[in-house]
């Protein structure tokens, strides 16, 4: 039995029931936790009556929650002296069953204390930053909806809720609405809500949390999980460029955007983009050293070989072959030109983002240039050259563990990724690359 919420202070005297109050309830009841005595001094019913105690004054914190009763200190000792008696005068005793047990492991230890844990473990077995941030937000929003709870008070009922404020709630609302609250957020009206996708990632993200807080032992099970429903009127949208979108993309109107404005870095990273389906931080972060040329064949690697480089996944790091097309254009010249200027990167102009990496500038740029190619619409984006490129390659019927060595993917067969090995680099350039 966890001592959190049993006390024994001297042998042959009763049994004491500790109750830790829920922080967001300690300024209200301006106390961190309380005693009761249990009046009685045989262990093991001592465990059940504590136990029985505390899930009652859980539930009576929820009510206090839901503004259904404002209690004090005082008047929520009353309330479990009163349920001791009717448990004493019935000779009752409550059974101690598993996933009570497991509830006292998560006694004692509060939403934030969890989501902490879990970041941390994701840091330090290297997921990306921004992936931590993501979670981290998604985690942040919880807490304003239902606040710094224990875990083992967490209910299905604040799964319920959560997923009904996210469908009420502005896009941008910290930028746009720094200064309010979630309560004063889902009030206002004439504002653009949250997109289906964004709501899936925040429930996605909460929903990993608790998957982790009960493969670790700290909770028994995930009321997060199922609670939202996927509108499946929502039509499918096309994320790739068509040929004709594509052609004016990278026509002449590019070179205005990037060259003549003197702006390379926007015409290059676009180009290699386009020609590779790399993501828009894995080119942006390239250095000089990245650019090379083995077996005769100029390649760009995609790594996280220092400390500002990141790759989303273990499959991410790997060696492109550079579409001909890009030495044509004279990429190399553009690369020869950094190298005279003893920079380390390739594209010294841009500078990483805490949160977004390195492809921030580039990616609100490309927004603008779409709108003013009159292509942009929900789905095209920058990396919706990645899309094209596996749509191109798929049409093709390009063999699909070239495409996914090509972008980065993992075969998602065992055998392949590790017995497989990498494919030779003028097989890739021969029967994927040159077919974008």
């Amino acid at each position: 039995m966890s001592a959190t919420y049993l006390v024994h202070r001297k042998q042959g005297h009763s049994y004491l029931f500790r109750s830790i109050i829920p922080k967001d309830l300690q300024p209200q009841l301006g106390r961190r936790q309380f005693q009761l005595s249990l009046n009685c001094g045989i262990l093991s019913r001592s465990k059940s009556l504590s136990l029985h105690l505390y899930s009652y004054a859980q539930r009576l914190y929820q009510k206090m929650r839901e503004n259904q009763f404002q209690f004090s200190v005082n008047q929520v000792k009353d309330h479990l002296r009163i349920e001791l008696a009717k448990l004493t005068r019935s000779n009752f005793v409550p059974v101690i069953r598993e996933k009570d047990k497991d509830k006292q492991l998560a006694q004692n230890i509060s939403l934030s204390q969890l989501s902490r844990k879990f970041l941390a473990s994701k840091t330090e077995v290297g997921y990306p930053e921004k992936t931590v941030n993501g979670y981290q937000d998604s985690h942040k929003l919880l807490l304003q909806v239902i606040g710094d709870i224990d875990i083992a008070s967490i209910t299905h009922q604040d799964g319920r809720q959560f997923v009904e404020v996210l469908k009420k709630l502005p896009v941008n609302r910290s930028k746009s609405f720094p200064t309010l609250t979630v309560n004063q957020l889902i009030e206002l009206e004439n504002v653009q809500l949250l997109s289906p996708k964004t709501i899936s990632k925040h429930m996605e993200r909460v929903s990993a949390l608790f998957n982790w807080a009960i493969k670790q032992g700290y909770f028994h099970q995930n009321v997060f999980r199922g609670k939202l429903e996927i509108d499946r009127r929502i039509k499918a949208v096309e994320r790739y460029f068509t040929t004709a979108e594509l052609d004016l993309i990278l026509g002449h109107s590019l070179k205005t955007e990037s060259i003549e404005s003197n702006k390379p870095e926007r015409y290059w990273i676009t180009l290699l983009s386009a020609y590779s389906g790399a993501r828009l931080n894995e080119v942006c972060q390239l250095k000089v050293s990245d650019i090379s040329k083995t077996d005769g064949i100029w390649t760009m690697s995609i790594n996280d070989d220092s400390e500002d480089k990141s790759i989303k996944t273990k499959s991410g790091n790997r060696v492109i072959p550079l579409h001909p097309k890009l030495l044509n254009l004279g990429f190399l010249n553009y690369l020869n030109q950094i190298k005279n200027r003893n920079q380390e990167k390739l594209f010294p102009q841009l500078k990483k983002m805490r949160s977004t990496g390195y492809g921030t500038l580039i990616s609100r740029w490309f927004g603008r240039y779409l709108k003013k190619l009159g292509i942009k619409q929900k789905g095209k984006n920058f990396h919706s050259f990645r899309h094209t490129v596996v749509n191109k390659l798929s049409t093709q019927q390009v063999y699909e563990p070239f495409i996914k060595e090509l972008i980065g993917h993992s075969h998602g067969s065992l055998t392949i990724d590790v017995y497989g090995g990498k494919k030779p680099l003028q097989v890739l350039l021969n029967e994927c690359v040159i077919k974008i």
